[in-house]
């Protein structure tokens, strides 16, 4: 904090420059600045976290659904998610009557701004050879 002396007389008036509040504006400008760019990713990081959640949600029904039938598939849910069932044979088991299908859901959207996302759940089902035919 500077002081300024008068001209006439020993008084002194004590106060802050025009340097010194130019300099401490700056300061609070590019912090209030830094501030809101964390809080903004913070945002763009929750939604990526909701849609995540979501897809997994998404996939985890569809995968219940499809194992009761396992047939390749594909569609879209009523909230612009979308997905694609793939069924392949995995292998035999010996000396059984079940084969080892495998079971691959994908879902996948648009991201604002971004490239498309994609979730996916992959599981192994018995299935009895006399189903297969």
């Amino acid at each position: 904090m500077g002081k300024i002396q008068m001209a006439k007389g020993n008084c002194n008036v004590s106060g802050f420059t025009l340097m010194e509040v130019i300099v401490s504006i700056a300061i609070i400008g590019i912090s209030f600045v830094m501030v809101m760019q964390l809080f903004s990713g913070g945002l763009k990081a929750s939604r990526r976290s909701c849609d995540y959640t979501r897809a997994v949600v998404h996939a985890k029904y569809k995968m219940e659904e499809i194992a009761s039938v396992p047939v390749s598939d594909s569609g879209a849910f009523e909230d612009g998610f979308q997905w694609e069932s793939e069924i392949e044979p995995y292998g035999e088991l010996e000396e059984s009557n079940f084969d080892l299908v495998k079971i691959k859901i994908r879902v996948f959207w648009d991201a604002a701004g971004s490239r498309q996302n994609s979730v996916e759940l992959v599981s192994l089902k018995t299935i009895s050879t006399e189903e297969i035919l």
